[in-house]
């Protein structure tokens, strides 16, 4: 028999529109209560159309801030969002965990 266990503790956080220089401090932000708290953080990025580089640093800077206490998981990644973080190499970071998934940006 399979046993669920539901952690309701473990944020997941959708994101739309731009992520760039103009709110990626602010994102974080938002962000810095749930890696003072450790553990995973799951982020829906179906609903962003941009991403750039201050916001591949805002990832980084989340994963560092992390360590070993847990890890980013990114869902949705679709388009021109998911070529920035292929190019980056965000996703060789190892607590960056990047799904790439045009279904939910479809659904959105």
């Amino acid at each position: 028999m399979a046993a669920i266990n539901v952690i309701p503790s473990a944020p997941l956080i959708s994101l739309s529109g731009e992520i760039d220089l103009s709110n990626a401090a602010s994102i974080f932000a938002e962000l810095e209560p749930w890696i003072d708290s450790g553990g995973p953080i799951g982020l829906d990025f179906s609903g962003v159309t941009f991403m750039d580089s201050s916001g591949v640093q805002m990832l980084l800077h989340a994963a560092s801030a992390l360590g070993t206490r847990g890890c980013i998981i990114v869902h949705g990644v679709h388009d021109a969002v998911a070529i920035v973080l292929r190019l980056t190499n965000a996703r060789e970071v190892p607590n960056i965990h990047v799904i790439e998934c045009t279904i939910l940006a479809d659904a959105v």
